[in-house]
């Protein structure tokens, strides 16, 4: 009963999220065949009028497409979606962020909405089936999304004969540990909460205080612990991690556990409530 009900609470968003993500991928996958026509024009001009022209187009054609998933530089000018100061997001976090705050919250927060958590929780099948459901339901839902942004790009690179055309998928584990981790965030806050609105205002205030607090007390009061877990945990994202360096698994390791103690907190809380 479970899982049908956490899939028909959240059924809409997951595939309105799957076909968003899809879409995006297809347009960077065009901005691929662009980008490689536009390098057939410069290298015949080359040829013709020897137009100075010297370009490794196989592979910085690699690398641009791997932007989706960029958190950009950290010290220097942003590299795609401005938010604050010198700090940018990729469109891969983003949807990581929306997706696992939008998930987490929808189901748990159904609940409460139509005033029916007592009923669930005085059904006699144990109560931490629920959130097993809801992680297994919403999580397959977030792997999907995320994934549909990164492999219709790869036939595009295929087909522009790009080197290294697979690192394009190189950043999807670490992008499913975040969501993971965001989406447990945004579940507990909503149980604790009693609802999707408050749910959702506790973990929008934890993901920002999270990212913009290390780098305030970096550049304001030069206090650099907290900034330099920050920068860790969020390397996977940041340009150059991959392919030009050895892809860090330990970041990922952090964030699945962050998730598994959310997913944790939840059971006990909901084990724990009294009607």
């Amino acid at each position: 009963m479970y899982f049908w009900k956490a899939w028909h609470d959240c059924r809409t968003r997951v595939v309105v999220y799957i076909l968003a993500a899809v879409s995006v991928g297809l347009l960077q996958g065009l901005d691929v065949l662009s980008a490689a026509n536009m390098h057939t024009v410069f290298w015949t001009l080359h040829r013709a009028v020897r137009f100075r022209y010297s370009y490794d187009f196989r592979m910085d054609i690699t690398l641009s497409a791997m932007s989706w998933a960029y958190l950009g530089w950290r010290r220097g000018w942003p590299y795609l979606f401005v938010l604050m100061g010198n700090w940018s997001m990729g469109i891969g976090p983003a949807a990581a962020l929306l997706a696992g705050l939008g998930l987490g919250a929808t189901s748990v927060g159904r609940e409460y909405g139509a005033g029916t958590m007592n009923f669930v929780l005085t059904r006699p099948e144990a109560r931490r089936n629920f959130i097993l459901a809801d992680w297994t339901v919403g999580l397959t839902g977030m792997v999907v999304m995320l994934g549909g942004m990164a492999f219709p790009i790869l036939p595009f690179l295929v087909a522009v004969q790009a080197k290294g055309a697979g690192n394009v998928l190189g950043v999807l584990p670490a992008l499913w540990a975040l969501g993971a981790a965001i989406y447990g965030l945004a579940q507990l806050t909503t149980l604790v909460g009693g609802s999707a609105p408050r749910g959702l205002i506790l973990s929008v205030a934890t993901v920002t205080t999270y990212l913009f607090l290390p780098n305030a007390l970096h550049d304001w009061w030069h206090v650099s612990g907290l900034y330099r877990v920050y920068e860790w945990t969020m390397r996977p994202f940041e340009f150059g991690a991959w392919p030009l360096d050895t892809f860090d698994w330990g970041p990922v390791g952090f964030w699945l556990a962050v998730a598994a103690v959310f997913m944790g907190a939840s059971m006990a809380w909901i084990r724990w409530r009294e009607v």
